[in-house]
């Protein structure tokens, strides 16, 4: 019998439709008996943390579905990730334990957690490059999803990043969900680099400092980018306004780099999202970069700025 490949950890009350519909997609591909989902693999009467870790031990990459109710958040109390029982802590941290590929995935624009908010076995997640599930381009997303786990399972070459093949449906892909009243879309924008790419990668790892101006009066900060990983990996964060974001979609495209972070904006009608879109290339001792922010409630131009390294690469 086939042991599981791939972990898909989600908590119920968060990410259930997302969890179902990657499945579908992943067992379509992989095999049933190679991805592993709570519902459909812990039969009745069998104790949750044992199977827990015997199938993610068995496994090779944990997918972590984080959706904006993941930490498990309750009135009066820690959230739930705190608990040393949480289901969700227990698959976590022995993914990490273990040093096995753990591959946070942000449903819906959600923010990655930081290590403030997580107990110290799952503090690693948050240095890990996440890739994001959205609500559009279901099919090309997956595809790429797919191509990703090909090459963690099977190694680079064996993973080439092909057009679409299957004309996968929203339907199609949570049908067994609405089944149950539930109706889900998901995707994620990855790009997969070929073995020349990951050769070429930018000497950046270390912490680089810029002076930023903004396009608003008296804006001008020392913001701070941390960067790590290896080979297609790129982690760390990204100051905006002096304060640290996490990186998200990082990536890179022969001599140039580039990633996401969030910022939370609070106005007259409310909370809304900000998105920095950054991308780089380094030029000599200082790294060129081009930052677009999204969203809010004004539009801004797009900012050139440039970086130098203060302190070297660990």
């Amino acid at each position: 019998m086939h042991r599981p490949q791939v972990f898909i950890s989600y908590r119920r009350d968060d990410a259930a439709g997302y969890a179902r519909a990657v499945h579908a997609e992943l067992a379509r591909e992989f095999g049933a008996d190679r991805v592993f989902i709570d519902v459909d693999d812990i039969g009745a009467g069998q104790a949750f943390d044992k199977v827990i870790r015997r199938e993610v031990g068995a496994s090779q990459v944990l997918l972590v579905l984080i959706g904006e109710r993941w930490l498990g958040e309750r009135d009066g109390a820690p959230p739930r990730i705190h608990d040393v029982g949480d289901f969700v802590r227990i698959e976590v941290a022995t993914g990490l334990a273990r040093g096995m590929r753990v591959i946070p995935l942000l449903l819906d624009g959600a923010a990655m957690p930081t290590e403030a908010q997580l107990p110290e076995p799952l503090r690693a997640l948050a240095r890990r490059n996440a890739l994001e599930l959205a609500n559009a381009g279901f099919a090309a997303d997956i595809e790429r999803l797919v191509a990703t786990l090909h090459e963690s399972l099977h190694g680079p070459t064996a993973a080439p990043l092909l057009p679409v093949r299957r004309r996968v449906t929203l339907r199609a892909a949570v049908a067994g969900v609405l089944l149950v009243g539930t109706a889900v879309v998901a995707g994620a924008w990855f790009v997969r680099l070929g073995p020349a790419i990951a050769e070429a990668r930018p000497d950046i790892n270390g912490v680089w400092q810029a002076e930023v101006t903004y396009d608003w009066p008296n804006a001008r900060y020392a913001e701070r980018f941390e960067f790590a990983g290896e080979s297609a990996e790129l982690h760390g964060s990204a100051s905006f306004l002096g304060v640290p974001r996490g990186l998200v979609e990082g990536r890179f495209e022969r001599d140039t780099f580039a990633f996401v972070t969030r910022t939370r904006e609070a106005g007259a009608d409310g909370s809304g999202e900000l998105v920095h879109r950054y991308r780089a290339r380094r030029v000599g001792d200082e790294l060129r970069f081009v930052m677009q922010t999204e969203g809010g409630a004004s539009s801004h131009l797009p900012l050139e700025f440039a970086a130098r390294r203060v302190a070297p690469r660990t």
